[in-house]
Order: structure tokens, then C-alpha cells, then sequence
């Protein structure tokens, strides 16, 4: 199986992480609000997802891969029309986005820019933690992953447990005695071996992202459910063939909207304290290639949805797209820091200073941006 072929096959699968067991020092409960990630493997084209209607330059660089209906944002820029749910939070003030931004890394390889985008190191695989592990770790949160192996963004120095469920038929008998076992020297997650064990009685083998995304909602609901929650769906790659309003990235970016409308739905006890953050390692190109699709590029966009948000916006310092204006005259130009944007989410939700931040979560970052979309 070649690089492009494993990128390919991993947009089959989705796996959803809750965590945040609570045993708080540096954030009480009451300061700390909920995070959903979704992480997006292959390089979302921001400008497809959010394009840019009044820099006329995208419709002479694109011609199939051009979104001809987009839904109105700010009278600048458009959403993709299959982003309906989305849309339904931008009216009500829940929703923002994040354009031109990205992680500083320019190699274009998927799993450089992967590990960059999870480590949020300054370089790919100078670091064996992840942005998020390490933000928990500062908010002294623990955490519970179903899946197998807990991935690089939630892993920290902090424990951390991993539950895969199984394709038994009927579960093993001492699943009990062995998770008390395992959990015994975790004050934190040894509080919550019952209700594990009802989840996984309940499994569902269901692992639609959109599925994942309703059962970290719901657990996240519960009185002293967890903090954060993860799900992940790749397919991003659109090298031929990507289309405009139809085609293989509308259809992935409907999966996303689908993701996000999921968790709305199901958290709505804790909409009110919670924040949607998309992640992706990259955009793509800004001209389409010879195969109707676009190659690997810079920046991208980033979407942000929630009731800690309560103003709707496109923050951007936008570059432009004539030639001279792209990144090595080709890519979207990064003008913001896709850091410095997680890193003032989690100073919202997480209670977490801008100073330890720069310190421990995102080193080598300024740390000096303000949203602004906050109540």
C-alpha cells in the first residue's frame, strides 16, 4: 500500500475520544467549558469550504472546482451550500471561522503536516505530546479514549486510559474486576469504572462520525461527564475530480456539517459552555489542476461553532490570490497562526492564562491573538 493509498483508505474510519475526568487545580468546574474537536485528515480546501466571492480571482484560477451558490456569510465570503447546519449557527450567533490560517508548515507531506497539526510543535515530530494532551495536563484533566492507541494530540505526560470496544457478542465477565484494576491508582477514573462498563454494554458498532459525534455529546451531558471530545474523518485529498457545490469535497464537507449538527443536537444541556474546533494539516492549492482537482497547499480555514460563541464572524487578514500574493505563487498565503487560534480557545474555555499557554501547550508562539467572538 503506497502513502496516497493508506491517506485514501483511513477515510473509512472515524473514532470518537471523550475525556476530561474531572480533577481540576488550575481550572474549577465551574470556569471550564467543553471542547469538541473534529479532526480532518487530508487537507481541507478552505477556499472551496469558505470562498472568498469579492477576490474575483478565484473564478479565473478555478473553473470546476468554483462553488457558484454559496450561502451569505459576511459579503465576503460564502459557505458551501451543503453546510447547511453550520449555516443554521452563523444566523443565531454561534458560529465563526478562521481563514488564512495554518500551522507554519510548508512540506506538503501528509504526515509531517499531520504530526505538526496534532504536536503543534515548530516543526514536524519535534515533540511526542499533542496540543490538546498538553492543555489537559495544564487544566489537570485525565483522560478516557475509545479507541486503540490514544492518538498524538490527546497524549500528554497526564494518564491517560484507552477502551477499544470489542466485536464480542456478549461481554467478557470479569470486564469489572480488570477495569478497577487497571484504573485502581487513577482517583480521577477510578470514579467512573460503572459507567464505563454501561457504555460498553451499550456499544454500538455504529462508527459513523456523525454517530461518534451524538455519543460524545451525550456523555458529555451527563453530570460530571467529561470535558473534551474528539472525532476524526479523512478523505480531504481531493487531487481529481474535487467539484464545486457537488462532488468529492462537497461530500465530505456535508459529512462535517453533519458532525457538527450531530453534537448540537445531542448537547444541548451543555451547548450553552461548549465550542466546535475543526483541525486539518493543511489547505490546497489555489488553482485547480489538470485533473480537475487541487494538490497540497498552505493555509486553510478553520470553523468554530458553540455557545461560548456569541458572535458570528470570518476573522481573516486576508492575502489575496493573484499571483504574486500566494505562497510560492501557488497556496493560499497563511496569515494567522492556526495556534494562536486553538490557543485562545483554550484560554476561553479551559481557563488557562495566555502566558502558560505560550509556555506549555504551544511553545514558540506569540499568543497575543484575541477572537473576539467571545461573550
Amino acid at each position: 500500500m503506497n502513502r496516497r493509498d493508506f491517506i485514501k483508505t483511513s477515510a473509512a474510519s472515524a473514532v470518537a475520544y471523550t475525556m476530561g475526568h474531572s480533577s481540576f487545580s488550575n481550572a474549577s468546574p465551574a470556569k471550564t467549558g467543553n471542547v469538541f474537536v473534529i479532526l480532518l485528515r487530508g487537507g481541507m480546501d478552505g477556499l472551496a469550504a469558505v470562498q472568498p466571492i469579492q477576490d474575483k480571482t478565484i473564478f479565473d484560477i478555478r473553473r470546476t472546482c468554483i462553488v457558484e451558490n454559496t450561502l451569505p456569510l459576511d459579503g465576503h465570503f460564502g459557505l458551501h451550500p451543503v453546510m447547511r447546519g453550520f449555516a443554521d449557527q452563523w444566523k443565531a450567533g454561534n458560529a465563526s471561522i478562521v481563514h488564512a490560517t495554518g500551522f507554519n508548515y510548508y512540506g506538503r507531506s501528509h504526515f509531517e503536516g499531520q504530526n505538526v497539526m496534532e504536536g503543534g510543535g515548530n516543526a514536524p515530530y519535534a515533540t511526542n505530546t499533542g496540543w490538546l494532551g498538553r492543555a489537559m495536563e495544564v487544566s489537570n484533566l485525565s483522560s478516557l479514549a475509545i479507541t486503540l492507541p490514544t492518538p498524538l494530540i490527546c497524549k500528554s505526560t497526564a494518564i491517560s486510559e484507552s477502551l477499544y470496544p470489542s466485536n464480542f457478542t456478549k461481554p467478557m465477565s470479569d470486564n469489572e474486576a480488570l477495569l478497577k484494576g487497571i484504573w485502581m491508582g487513577d482517583e480521577a477514573l477510578s470514579k467512573h469504572t460503572k459507567s464505563t462498563l454501561k457504555s460498553y454494554d451499550r456499544y454500538n458498532r455504529n462508527n459513523s462520525p456523525e454517530h461518534l459525534a451524538r455519543e460524545v455529546a451525550k456523555q458529555m451531558s451527563q453530570v460530571g461527564g467529561p470535558k473534551v471530545g474528539f472525532v476524526e474523518y479523512s478523505g480531504f485529498d481531493t487531487h481529481s475530480g474535487q467539484g464545486g457545490e457537488h462532488g468529492n469535497h462537497g461530500r465530505h464537507l456535508k459529512k462535517l456539517d453533519r458532525i457538527i449538527d450531530s453534537f448540537a443536537s445531542y448537547s444541548k444541556q451543555v451547548w450553552d459552555n461548549s465550542i466546535v474546533i475543526t483541525v486539518t494539516e493543511f489547505g490546497r492549492t489555489a488553482k485547480e489542476n489538470g485533473t480537475k482537482g487541487t494538490d497540497h497547499g498552505a493555509a486553510s480555514a478553520i470553523f468554530l461553532a458553540g455557545g461560548l460563541i456569541k458572535s458570528s464572524k470570518v476573522i481573516t487578514d486576508w492575502p489575496g490570490l493573484n499571483k504574486n500574493d500566494l505562497f510560492e505563487q501557488r497556496d493560499l498565503r497563511q496569515t494567522i497562526d492556526a495556534r494562536d487560534v486553538y490557543g485562545d480557545v483554550i484560554h476561553h474555555t479551559f481557563d488557562i492564562s495566555k502566558a502558560k499557554i505560550k509556555q506549555t501547550v504551544f511553545p514558540g508562539t506569540e499568543q497575543k491573538l484575541n477572537l473576539d467572538i467571545w461573550g
